[in-house]
């Protein structure tokens, strides 16, 4: 029984090998152009010429063949020795050429923005300097106008104390000219009323006398 089971795992490792290998892509290692023929074997007519990168899918393998799909759907047979699972040096520097390029491509992008950027701060810069300017302006002229307020509220404070005084001053020379006129006029009425008596007393004081000289010339 034992030796059943191993003669039928002997007897699938050819078949489990080539379904491992159906399932992987493969390459035509470094060479310039290997044949792809009709069946295993040198007498087989050549179908088509493959350069060294192409692809293609492993179907089996026979001795020294490997049977091969490629890409357009042709099958055929290839020399084993040409085939292999790596990816070819050639192909390889390829895609680091293209890597290289696309690298270099986003440098330059990289380079051009980053000199569009130092313009953009460049301009930044300046706009930035332009303004902290007028802002110091803005501020010298507003400290100007913040003393001569100060001035002015100061003149204004001065001009009403001199417009209160001048007012009670004003006040106090109507209040002493009327004091004065009162006084003139009582003055003047008292000594109207003196030169007043002093008239009728002469009047009376001459009718008298008079009424005398008559009286003694008489007798």
């Amino acid at each position: 029984m034992k030796k059943i089971l191993i003669l039928t795992i002997f007897a699938l490792l050819p078949v489990l090998a080539a379904s491992s290998l159906h399932a992987q892509t493969h390459y035509v290692n470094d060479l310039m152009e290997i044949t792809v023929r009709r069946g295993p074997g040198l007498d087989y007519r050549i179908i088509k010429m493959i350069k060294s990168g192409h692809k293609f899918e492993v179907l089996g393998q026979e001795k020294k063949w490997t049977n091969v799909r490629l890409p357009d759907g042709t099958t055929g047979w290839v020399f084993s020795q040409y085939v292999t699972d790596q990816k070819p040096d050639s192909l390889a520097t390829e895609d680091l050429r293209k890597q290289v390029e696309s690298l270099n491509q986003k440098v330059s992008s990289l380079k051009e923005e980053n000199q569009r950027l130092i313009k953009r701060n460049q301009e930044l810069a300046k706009s930035l300097e332009k303004t902290q300017n007028e802002l110091k302006g803005i501020r010298k002229e507003y400290k100007e106008l913040e003393d001569e307020s100060k001035d002015f509220l100061k003149l204004k404070e001065e001009y009403e104390a001199l417009k209160k005084s001048a007012k009670e001053k004003d006040q106090r020379i109507k209040t002493l000219e009327q004091r004065i006129s009162d006084a003139f006029f009582s003055s003047g009425f008292k000594w109207f009323l003196a030169g007043a008596g002093v008239l009728v007393l002469g009047i009376i004081l001459g009718r008298t006398a008079g009424s005398r000289k008559k009286r003694s010339s008489l007798f």
